[in-house]
């Protein structure tokens, strides 16, 4: 396969290649836009980052949390745009960015407050930008209450409620809603929908669980009888366990591992995959957040379980069943309330970042330092808390979650503080800020950044983006040749909250360039780059 050598820069700075999906479908499919990133940088060394949150415009002040703020693309300029979710305190507050390192508070998504849960965003077709859903939570089940959709009109940066016409208004989709989950569910290239509830309010018949087909122009239409229905689950995210192209559900607080057999047909294989593990039966509860991450460059998605205030869980997937790592693998005493994953220093492995509920001192909440475990290969990490992204505050972590907000080829930080609520059933919470933290790793190219474009005007012309397609890398260079981890489907973070993030990071570490860029779609069409540009923004057009 032939290759264009990229020259070498002579510091040690990282280097990225940004690879879109595709904006016009072919013929019989439905069409998905997807980028990919391949970044790299010659230095093994911790990432930092530093607070921006003074600069980018984001509000100040202390507020409860849920599950994360919602990060996606709603306007189609190809920027991150930000909802923030402070539980039922505000309304959604939406920040749309303006390209110059700031957000700008925009107007409400909704005129009113709401018990806002869990935030799932995708591209439902139409005109450009995300789409979003919010889950309610029903009054602790006394007013069991629907969701809201909202659709973004574009350029316009105008939302407008469309649960009514999507068919997701009436009573049949009430519930204590907890998450929504948007994914291609069935292999035809559009986003299906998946509603996750707490509990059954005092009359409902059920079921708890609700799944929708889309049927076309973000119009849905319930199934029956998927497996998924009657599952004691409150979160979950999107992956694929076994390889097959389907796509798999990992729910939890109750650990349950779903493979899909079919289109909106899901086996519950939890004991089978778990079974044999050193206390199998403890990793089954009490799970905070999930995050899947290719330790070992194997191709499948291993699985990162938060569960303060025990020790954290990294399971190995065999591709049959979960393993449990390597002893070490994860620092003792790591216990954390939510995980996020990136190739935060560009070297070609995939990092995790871990938000921790508050410390204690003299028996009073404290400040807690957040983890940075860098990948340092055969799965294991390198434990570090001076890396500058720690909020300074006694309020617990709630929230993390990282994204490029800038586009300068390094990964940032969106910290959100806080507990779901300040005083219920006794329990007495604390409130907390939203934090920015930028990366403060060196930029791609000997003076400055040297990424490409990635234009508006390409992002208004593309369509319907599924999420669950996979992509991978393979890199030269320095000797050595290596495919790349892929990034995680689910966005940012591990908990109740699945953003759509366009802009997808492969390190390439100490190799020169790109050899070739798989893209697979979640309808099983497939699309290679070689080899595709580093330090530029190519948009496939397949």
């Amino acid at each position: 396969m032939g290759v264009t050598r990229q020259r070498r820069s002579p510091s040690p700075a990282p280097r990225q290649c940004i690879v879109c999906r595709r904006r016009t479908p072919p013929p019989g499919a439905a069409p998905a836009l997807l980028p990919t990133s391949v970044r790299a940088r010659t230095s093994t060394a911790d990432a930092t980052w530093q607070d921006w949150t003074p600069a980018s415009g984001l509000p100040r002040g202390n507020k409860v949390k849920y599950s994360g703020a919602l990060i996606a693309d709603m306007d189609g300029d190809g920027w991150y745009d930000l909802v923030l979710n402070n539980h039922d305190q505000t309304r959604l507050q939406v920040y749309w960015n303006n390209r110059r390192g700031r957000f700008l508070r925009g107007q409400d998504a909704l005129p009113y407050r709401m018990d806002a849960h869990g935030m799932a965003a995708g591209d439902l077709g139409g005109a450009p930008g995300a789409d979003w859903v919010v889950m309610q939570g029903g009054s602790n089940g006394a007013t069991p209450a629907p969701p809201r959709l909202l659709r973004t009109r574009g350029p316009a940066r105008r939302l407008v409620q469309a649960q009514r016409r999507a068919g997701v208004a009436g009573p049949a989709s009430a519930g204590r809603g907890r998450t929504p989950l948007l994914a291609d569910l069935d292999g035809d290239g559009d986003l299906d929908l998946v509603l996750l509830n707490y509990d059954l309010a005092a009359g409902d018949r059920g079921p708890r669980q609700k799944v929708y087909e889309n049927i076309g122009g973000g119009v849905f239409r319930q199934r029956r009888r998927t497996g998924l229905e009657d599952l004691t689950v409150e979160r979950a995210i999107v992956t694929d366990l076994n390889g097959d192209g389907r796509l798999d559900i990992v729910a939890f607080p109750y650990l349950r591992l779903l493979l899909a057999t079919g289109p909106f047909a899901f086996t519950d294989v939890t004991l089978r995959w778990l079974w044999g593990m050193p206390n199998w039966s403890a990793l089954r509860y009490g799970v905070r957040a999930v995050a899947e991450v290719d330790t070992a460059n194997a191709g499948v998605a291993d699985l990162y379980l938060c569960r303060h205030p025990r020790q954290d869980v990294l399971l190995r997937n065999r591709g049959t069943r979960l393993a449990a790592s390597p002893a070490g693998a994860v620092p003792a005493g790591t216990a954390s309330g939510d995980v996020t994953v990136g190739d935060f220093n560009n070297d070609g492995r995939l990092d995790l970042f871990l938000s921790h509920p508050a410390g204690t001192a003299n028996g009073r909440p404290g400040w807690r330092p957040d983890t940075l475990l860098t990948a340092i290969g055969d799965g294991r990490f390198r434990a570090s808390t001076s890396h500058g992204a720690t909020q300074w505050t006694v309020a617990p972590g709630d929230s993390v979650q990282a994204f490029d907000y800038d586009r300068d080829g390094r990964l940032d930080l969106l910290v959100g503080g806080g507990d779901e609520v300040t005083a219920w059933r006794g329990f007495s919470g604390v409130p907390g800020p939203w934090s920015l933290f930028t990366s403060t790793i060196p930029r791609a190219g000997a003076g400055g950044a040297t990424t490409g474009s990635y234009s508006p005007s390409a992002a208004r012309r593309r369509a319907r983006a599924p999420r669950g397609g996979r992509r991978s890398a393979s890199a030269r260079g320095g000797g050595a040749q290596a495919d790349v981890p892929p990034p995680p489907r689910g966005g940012g973070g591990g908990g109740g909250t699945t953003d759509e993030l366009r802009l997808v990071h492969f390190g390439l570490g100490g190799r020169d360039y790109v050899d070739q860029v798989r893209v697979r779609w979640s309808n099983g069409e497939v699309r290679w780059l070689s080899p595709p540009p580093v330090d530029k923004v190519t948009t496939v057009t397949k």
